[in-house]
């Protein structure tokens, strides 16, 4: 059975690093984070829907919630493939 549980906790720690990754390139400080892209991709997606006008505020809480649902829906495919296999593999 797949548990929810663990996608949740995924969910939350795709929040986390969309939050962190935001804040570091969000300050003044001259580079770039490595890998930005990859990690809050959930979220560009999401606010790609959207124009750029919209408020600070409605679209910090559309990037978190794009990272939420991607990193969940990731953790989910990732546990419903290796269940998948998992079954194929016992003997």
């Amino acid at each position: 059975m797949l548990t929810y549980r663990f996608c949740t906790v995924w969910g939350a720690a795709g929040i986390l690093i969309g939050l962190l990754a935001f804040l570091y390139n969000y300050t003044m400080i001259p580079q770039a984070l490595l890998g930005y892209t990859i990690l809050v991709a959930p979220a560009i997606l999401t606010l790609s829907f959207f124009n750029e006008e919209i408020a600070f505020v409605p679209k910090m809480i559309l990037f978190l919630l794009g990272q939420f649902v991607g990193y969940f829906f990731i953790a989910f495919i990732v546990q419903a493939i290796n269940k998948r296999f998992n079954c194929y593999n016992r003997n």
